[in-house]
């Protein structure tokens, strides 16, 4: 049982399942990046606290954001 995830900003939005996910069962966790202002390379991560062992797992997500192309 997933009890929390949190992102490392603001920017950084998981959204996990909430109920039981079954020993051998696989579920997804995604994650919603708002690169408005961060250009360049970013390092994010998510913190999920589940009934499991470690208590913790921590992902990152990873995005190289380019500049958008100016309109003319």
């Amino acid at each position: 049982i997933i009890e929390e995830a949190h992102g490392s900003c603001g920017c950084t939005v998981p959204d996990y399942p909430k109920d039981a996910i079954s020993a051998g069962e696989t579920k997804d966790i995604k994650v919603k990046f708002n690169s408005a202002g961060k250009q360049g390379p970013n390092t994010k991560t998510v913190t999920i606290t589940a009934n499991t062992e470690p208590l913790q797992t921590v992902i990152s997500i990873k995005a190289d954001v380019e500049a958008a192309e100016e309109k003319k």
